[in-house]
C-alpha cells in the first residue's frame, strides 16, 4: 500500500508484522490489518485502488490477494469503534517500508491472540509462540496478576499456567 493512498484511513497493523513493533521477528506471508467498521469502505477503496482484489469477506474479516506475486495478500479485520479506540491507548507507531503504521501496544497484541486462540484453539501453538515472544522481548510491560487477568478475560485462563513464569 502506497502512503499516499492512505489517506486520513485510520488503521491497525496487527498480526505477525505487528509483532515486529516489540522486537519479535516472525516469518508471515500477509499483512494483517485493523479498522473500526465505519472505516471499512474507504480501506476497500484503498485495497481496490491498490490493485488487490476481495477473495473472501464476512461481517467481521475480508482477505485481499494482488495479482504480482511480489505484493502480499492483506487481511482485513474489522471491530467496533469503541474496541478500535481503546486499542489506541498504549498503541505504538512502527514503520514498515515507507510506511508508518500503528500498532496495538503489547497487551492489546496478547488479548488479540488470546481471542484468536479461544475463537479456534488450533491456534495455540502458533499464537502462543507469539505471546511467548512478546513477553520475552518486552518484560517489563505485563506483571504476572495483569497477564492472569488477560487470560481470564479472554477465557483462556486454562493456559495461563504455561506462560505465567515469562511474567514478573
Amino acid at each position: 500500500m502506497r502512503a499516499e493512498l492512505r489517506g486520513d484511513l485510520r488503521f491497525f497493523l496487527i498480526g505477525g508484522r505487528a509483532l515486529e513493533a516489540h522486537g519479535v521477528v516472525r516469518f508471515t506471508k500477509d499483512v494483517d490489518l485493523m479498522v473500526a467498521t465505519g472505516d471499512l469502505p474507504a480501506m476497500n477503496a484503498v485495497l481496490t485502488k491498490s490493485g488487490y482484489k476481495k477473495a473472501v469477506e464476512n461481517q467481521i474479516f475480508s482477505r485481499w490477494t494482488h495479482p504480482s506475486m511480489t505484493v502480499d495478500d492483506v487481511d482485513v479485520m474489522v471491530v467496533s469503534p469503541d474496541t478500535f479506540e481503546k486499542l489506541l491507548l498504549g498503541s505504538v507507531i512502527h514503520r514498515m517500508g515507507p510506511v508508518n503504521m500503528r500498532v496495538p501496544g503489547v497487551p492489546s497484541l496478547i488479548a488479540l491472540k488470546l481471542h484468536a486462540i479461544k475463537s479456534n484453539p488450533d491456534r495455540l501453538e502458533k499464537d502462543g509462540r507469539d505471546i511467548a515472544e512478546l513477553l520475552k522481548q518486552n518484560p517489563d510491560i505485563l506483571d504476572k496478576a495483569a497477564l492472569e487477568t488477560l487470560f481470564t478475560k479472554y477465557g483462556c485462563s486454562h493456559h495461563f499456567p504455561q506462560f505465567s513464569h515469562l511474567a514478573k
